[in-house]
């Protein structure tokens, strides 16, 4: 199950990802993502599945469809523009840039779409735009090359300080400093401007009268297209006002409001600007994907605030082992973009990787608590992965996945067998999807005996896939999967429904009330909505919530922290009895469990299959039933599979267990009858 779940995590990009995706077998398109059914308009991406792509795109792209597709296929990547139509005969227009996908008998093509309105006006327009608004703004703007000449000043600047504009244009910047600051300052700001390629702040300038007053500025550094600072932009305002409304339009656009990094937008007009310097001087650039590992745990314990401000400190942090000709820009979240250039192999990108692992070994400190926070890398290449931004980001979150199944603080090169995890993704997906609309999940049941008195106390409910082909398909196969792309709460209500529906039956044939213990995975948990909609079904069918036991594993409760805390006790309000499933193989603390609402402990079946060998998982039983009495609450041994296992746990006061030396997971049937003879016989 745990290579499964993290084989999902690679493949997860396509559904989560903001960028909009589609997968297309030619002419048909085969699976989207939300983000393009909502570029295209549509209410969710079943209605784009399984269509026709003639469908969707204006008559005057269908000409050379088939050829563009060919083009792709054959080179194994491609680049086109379509105009779309939506629903709601709205056109769209989009850049699509095509992966090939090798399966098992296909080839199918990744199509990744980028709304060409997206980032607004052209650069000429741009610039004409800028011209206008710089010379009739209100704000006094004026903008130097490097070395501090003045090359333009608008008229509200030269009437802010009395200089004509003709004694200006030429002049040396210098000429306006006042005597309130000194070298040290104005290198600080040079600082700024070169790692950050901004500074914001207030300064004392002098007119041309000699009068001193204070303004606050915004200094942008310009880069040309070899990502060196040309030029400096200033806009001035009085000090203590705010920014003007050009500058909050442009931040807004081009950095990202928390960190002051460039955001995406800004990084999908420099990655042209790279690619076609790469390809005149025969050079190559890294892309690293980086995704803060356990980030989510600081916002839960220490609170959004706490975790905004670590990202701004991991920002800074990221900004000094980095030099200037890269950059780094924040995609939301917990997730960065590093452009590194003029890179000389694969081995040069590892040290930087190293770098960045190296800068977050420090720990953080947050309202006066140590934080320790880490990072995955995903990393793919220009040209040797391939020579399109688009696909190029793609490729770096798959190998960031990958990075994360290998466990924190690790850095992955994107390779074309990850490609292959994600077929095999979408191909689990689409089953899962279909054997849900077959009704193919059951429960299967397996008992809890009391050792005492050989009768069933209670039984734990276990999803199976009836798959239509392959027969009896175990959870590990598919859990994970139904897990990433949001299919898992479907799949649970469609076993509970059975299940309520076996409860009452046995209600019926032997007047059993026997408790049915139900998995459910921590994002289930946190989602209040789930638990109601278990709640309505049970009171629906007239069965009480005090006959379900629900378990949860005692990792998602690491993983998901004080917030899952909190919700136990919703469920436990809600008439649920609560089983900390697979106790031993986190590390819960005593203060934790004293907090949670537990009725039952289940110790983990590893320590339960290797007693024989090792002692010490003898002695970590004993104390996991010494710590049930302790705090009151029952234990359950799962895993049990032969006589001594069993002797073993009843010599020390663990009664309750399950496992194969008992019986396997059964069907509804097979149960049944073993229901039956265990009350006929007790």
């Amino acid at each position: 199950m745990s290579e499964s779940r993290n084989n999902s995590q690679f493949n997860n990009f396509f559904i989560s990802s903001a960028q909009p995706m589609l997968l297309l077998n030619m002419l048909r398109i085969v699976d989207a993502n939300n983000a393009a059914a909502r570029l295209l308009g549509c209410d969710d991406e079943q209605q784009l599945r399984q269509t026709d792509l003639r469908d969707w795109l204006k008559s005057d792209d269908l000409g050379n469809l088939e050829s563009s597709l060919s083009d792709a296929q054959q080179n194994g990547h491609g680049k086109t523009r379509w105009s779309w139509c939506t629903p709601q005969n709205h056109p769209v227009e989009t850049e699509c840039f095509f992966t090939r996908i090798d399966t098992e008998g296909d080839s199918l093509l990744h199509c990744t779409l980028q709304h060409l309105d997206e980032f607004g006006p052209s650069a000429q327009v741009q610039l004409q735009l800028y011209q206008q608004m710089f010379d009739s703004s209100p704000e006094a703007i004026i903008i130097t090359d490097i070395n501090h000449k003045v090359l333009y000043a608008n008229r509200a600047f030269s009437e802010m300080l009395g200089y004509s504009l003709t004694e200006l244009v030429g002049a040396n910047a210098r000429l306006l400093r006042s005597s309130k600051h000194d070298d040290a300052f104005f290198s600080q700001i040079q600082q700024s401007l070169r790692v950050k390629g901004f500074w914001s702040g207030d300064i004392w300038d002098k007119g041309r009268n000699g009068q001193e007053l204070p303004r606050h500025v915004r200094l942008s550094a310009i880069v040309d297209e070899f990502r060196r600072p040309r030029y400096i932009v200033g806009v001035y305002t009085e000090a203590g006002a705010h920014e003007n409304r050009m500058l909050q339009l442009q931040e807004m656009a081009y950095h990202d409001d928390l960190t002051g990094l460039p955001n995406r937008a800004l990084l999908m007009q420099l990655l042209p600007h790279q690619v076609s310097q790469c390809r005149r001087s025969d050079a190559g650039f890294a892309l690293m994907f980086l995704d803060l590992d356990n980030f989510k745990p600081i916002n839960d314990s220490f609170g959004h605030d706490a975790g905004d401000e670590i990202l701004k400190q991991v920002a800074d942090r990221f900004c000094t082992v980095l030099r200037n000709s890269d950059t780094i820009a924040r995609l939301g979240g917990d997730e960065f973009i590093i452009l590194v250039t003029d890179i000389r192999g694969a081995a040069s990108v590892s040290r930087v990787a190293e770098k960045l692992h190296q800068c977050l070994k420090q720990p953080f400190m947050i309202k006066g608590q140590s934080a320790q926070i880490s990072t995955s890398i995903g990393i793919s290449l220009f040209p040797d992965n391939s020579e399109e931004p688009e696909t190029l980001i793609n490729q770096a979150d798959i190998a960031m996945y990958r990075a994360k199944k290998r466990g924190e603080n690790q850095h992955v090169f994107y390779c074309e067998e990850l490609n292959q995890e994600v077929v095999r993704f979408k191909q689990v997906e689409q089953d899962i999807r279909d054997g849900l609309s077959r009704e193919e999940f059951v429960p299967y049941y397996q008992p809890q005996i009391d050792s005492r008195s050989g009768g069933i106390v209670g039984v734990e409910c276990l999803a199976r896939w009836l798959h239509k082909d392959k027969g009896v398909i175990s959870p590990k196969d598919f859990i994970a999967v139904a897990e990433k792309s949001g299919l898992i709460q479907e799949m649970f209500m469609q076993v509970l429904s059975r299940a309520i529906g076996d409860i009452g039956d046995w209600k019926k044939r032997y007047d059993s009330d026997i408790q049915v213990s139900v998995n459910i995975s921590g994002s289930q948990f946190c989602d209040q909505h789930n638990i109601e909609q278990m709640s309505a079904m049970l009171r629906d069918s007239g069965v009480s919530p005090d006959k379900f036991k629900t378990e949860i594993t005692e990792s998602s409760l690491m993983d998901n922290g004080q917030y899952l805390l909190e919700r136990l006790s919703w469920v436990k309000t809600a008439g649920f009895s609560i089983a900390l499933d697979h106790f031993g193989s986190g590390y819960s603390s005593l203060r934790q469990l004293q907090n949670l609402p537990l009725d039952t402990l289940k110790i983990d079946s590893s320590f339960i299959t290797g007693m024989t060998n090792q002692p010490r998982d003898k002695v970590i039983i004993k104390a996991i039933i010494q710590l049930s009495k302790t705090l009151d609450i029952d234990v359950v041994a799962q895993g049990v599979e032969d006589a001594d296992q069993a002797d073993f746990l009843k010599q020390n006061g663990c009664h309750v267990m399950q496992g194969y030396h008992f019986s396997h997971p059964l069907p509804a049937e097979d149960f049944a009858e073993l229901l039956a003879s265990n009350l006929a016989v007790c």
